[in-house]
């Protein structure tokens, strides 16, 4: 079972395609790609994206211990197939409490990595200086910018396999995980890492409130 479809950038419903235009529509963004997460059956979300996906589906291996996947969404429609791929996991902070972190393949123009970070997207601006910090994805080094976001998270953005990869944390202290050598595969290449994924409470951060950013 999936939500409704979604504008990828504010939440917002959307009015499917009909005689006058084959796009799905936000009134606030104009035409824009469907967003969807999985209600239930996330596990069948991730193989089906595993599949589908025009994009990355990136989870960390291994997952960090007492950590599990909270969440599966994705932006797309049938003909397109998933555009862009987010993934939440939840877990223990470096400094205590609960922390949540969702990683995001996603194709430029798409704004869920953007919304996710609290920033009006759906781009980020020209990447500057040097990186900040680095993840290894698909095998590769990949740098990872900072990206100004609210105080209650934190947020980086990069380019894997030609599309940007997103890190969004909550709290903003959970970054701290990055100081570790985080390696991300593609479920993409892997299915059998989504399979073998333990799958616990639902995230709030892939289904949270619309936006105000218009």
């Amino acid at each position: 079972m999936t939500t409704a479809a979604a504008c990828p950038r504010c939440l917002a419903p959307l009015r499917p395609p009909d005689l006058w235009s084959s796009q799905y529509r936000c009134d606030g963004h104009g035409e824009v790609t469907p967003y969807r997460t999985a209600a239930s059956s996330r596990e069948q979300a991730m193989h089906a994206m595993a599949t589908t996906s025009t994009v990355p589906v990136w989870l960390p291996e291994p997952m960090p211990v007492h950590w599990y996947v909270s969440g599966v969404g994705w932006a797309g429609d049938e003909r397109t197939g998933p555009r862009a791929a987010a993934v939440a996991a939840a877990g223990p902070s470096p400094l205590g409490g609960p922390a949540e972190r969702v990683l995001v393949g996603e194709a430029p123009g798409i704004g869920l990595g953007a919304r996710l970070a609290g920033s009006a997207g759906p781009d980020p601006e020209t990447l500057p200086g040097s990186a900040e910090a680095k993840v290894e994805a698909a095998g590769r080094p990949t740098a990872m910018w900072p990206v100004a976001a609210p105080a209650d998270r934190a947020a980086f953005v990069g380019e894997a396999r030609g599309v940007w990869l997103w890190l969004v944390l909550w709290p903003a202290d959970a970054a701290l995980i990055l100081l570790e050598h985080l390696v991300l595969r593609d479920v993409r290449d892997a299915p059998e890492l989504g399979e073998r994924s333990f799958f616990g409470a639902f995230s709030e951060h892939l289904a949270a409130l619309p936006s105000t950013l218009r």
